[in-house]
């Protein structure tokens, strides 16, 4: 290998870039901790499963009893209602094996964010070991923000994707000797990353596309071939996916993609509005992506020419992305996540470059940015709600009648508890339902998986016709923007137009709803609202 076909990770060069130097055992072991700390307990304190995870169980104990990865068994063509086709395959295979979803993807999103921290702390006792406070900088504020915590639980498929995304950088950036892992390597990683979501493949191109214009352009032929078979690889086998979503599903995109990505100028409003919340209930965390663009720009040598524009293109993609997509409802940044490691290691360079300057002053920004990030996770604020409430984007509780929150915390608390109601409605219609019975429902998640009814779902995630309407005009929460009214599925005479819990003591809770029967609750009932004959 000639001098011009190292990457930018191997010896000085004439740009100037650095050698990296593994550090001591010792301070790349305290690194650790120093991360994994805040995130075991972030982890255990959000430990949770969201409702829309369980869509994606339900297709994956159809897909085990032989139905296919369908949602409701008999609909012709099926409806893909799941965003995350690698992650189905694997709860199925839970399903094989008597694991209970709820439990496999809980040990499996763990141990995909176990990867992620030991990977980042590795480059960065690599990188920073000169320059501890960097390194221990960069471990504190990946273990101490609560996105990542939230979302190493949660049920879907956001961690693993995240995770796949670091090692993919690895396999490309990591290694000691400042090569890129065999093609075949990077193209297995980069084909998981693509299956394993499906807008995974933004990740992809995010980071071997820089990887493959900076070999071309520095000459580094060894980086260039990489990432282009690479590239190739993960391209055919996204493609061979995507012709068997046209053949089975009928359709070239996801349904989840036609529900929920618009892309207009009030949708792109509510996402940059995602984007600002977010930076503002968790300052730190905006502190991470503006300094860690700042940094992977000022300290590139340090990380790598390659590396550094692979980082920041991500940080930057991924940002944009979220403001066009729209933004996301759910609690904790989820659309954020794949770049917070990125983010992370930027920060850790630009606090390597103040620290050969002032290591007070690294200490001061770093102490700043991961308690700022961190208090979020106990509902504490440094930015004023008011201030917050400017940035509001989930419409949908001002409908309700709900006072708006800006509070993340908040938001996942409702989450949980919804998804537990859900759950019990769930099984309560299971029990209770008369066979072949169907319902109408918002969220059919818990409810469709724990009932196995025949579901109409409102916000279109499996029912195809309400994914091809126009949006409304005035916007609702992200992902609500095609919501229909029950009465909207009267033509198909749903043997339930609405279904909930209720206290027993106060029944009924609206004209005309009628008691189905007692749930696991005490003292609380199942109803329903019977579809007009």
């Amino acid at each position: 290998m000639t001098r011009s076909d190292s990457v930018d990770e191997g010896r000085v060069t004439g740009g100037g870039e650095q050698e990296p130097t593994d550090g001591s055992l010792g301070l790349f072991m305290g690194a650790l901790v120093v991360a994994f700390a805040p995130f075991a307990w972030l982890v255990h304190r959000f430990n949770f499963v969201t409702d829309d995870a369980y869509i994606t169980f339900r297709y994956s104990r159809n897909f085990h009893a032989g139905e296919g990865l369908v949602y409701n068994p008999g609909v012709d063509p099926p409806v893909e209602g799941y965003s995350e086709f690698l992650w189905a395959v694997l709860m199925r295979l839970g399903f094989d094996f008597g694991v209970a979803p709820e439990t496999l993807s809980r040990v499996l999103s763990i141990g995909f964010g176990v990867l992620m921290v030991v990977l980042v702390v590795g480059l960065a006792a690599r990188r920073f070991a000169r320059t501890p406070v960097a390194l221990i900088g960069t471990a504190a504020l990946l273990g101490a923000a609560p996105p990542l915590g939230v979302w190493a639980t949660g049920g879907m498929a956001t961690m693993p994707a995240a995770s796949l995304g670091v090692l993919l950088f690895w396999v490309l950036y990591g290694r000691k000797d400042g090569t890129p892992s065999h093609p075949l390597v990077v193209g297995l990683v980069a084909s998981l990353l693509a299956l394993m979501r499906a807008d995974a493949a933004i990740v992809v191109a995010l980071i071997l596309g820089p990887a493959i214009v900076h070999g071309l352009f520095a000459k580094k032929r060894v980086l260039m071939r990489t990432a282009l078979v690479g590239a190739a690889i993960s391209a055919a086998v996204f493609g061979i996916h995507v012709a068997w979503r046209y053949s089975f599903y009928g359709d070239w995109l996801p349904n989840t993609a036609r529900v929920k990505v618009g892309f207009s100028s009030a949708a792109t409003g509510r996402g940059f509005d995602y984007v600002v919340s977010s930076f503002l209930s968790m300052p730190g965390l905006g502190i991470a992506f503006a300094g860690g663009l700042l940094g992977l720009f000022v300290a590139r040598a340090r990380l790598g020419v390659g590396a550094a524009l692979s980082a920041a293109t991500l940080v930057l993609g991924v940002t944009v992305y979220s403001v066009t997509a729209g933004g996301d409802f759910m609690a904790y940044s989820r659309f954020l996540v794949p770049a917070i490691p990125f983010a992370a290691l930027g920060l850790g360079a630009l606090l390597s470059s103040v620290e050969a300057r002032t290591r007070v002053g690294a200490g001061l920004l770093a102490g700043v940015a991961v308690v700022t990030t961190f208090l979020a996770a106990v509902d504490v604020h440094v930015v004023p709600e008011s201030t917050r409430l400017r940035f509001h984007f989930r419409h949908n509780q001002q409908r309700a009648g709900v006072t708006p929150s800006a509070s993340e915390h908040q938001q996942w608390t409702n989450m949980k508890a919804r998804a537990h109601e859900w759950s019990v409605t769930g099984r309560a219609l299971g029990v209770h339902a008369p066979p072949n019975a169907s319902v109408v429902f918002a969220a059919v998640g818990a409810v469709g998986y724990f009932s196995g009814l025949f579901v109409y779902d409102q916000n279109g995630l499996v029912t195809r016709e309400v994914a091809l309407r126009e949006p409304h005009k005035d916007l609702r929460s992200p992902g609500h923007d095609k919501f229909v009214q029950p009465e909207y599925f009267s033509r198909y005479k749903p043997t339930y137009l609405q279904v909930g819990i209720w206290p027993e003591r106060s029944f009924p809770p609206r004209p005309g709803a009628v008691r189905v029967g007692p749930t696991e609750l005490d003292g609380v009932v199942l109803w329903a609202l019977p579809s007009k004959p």
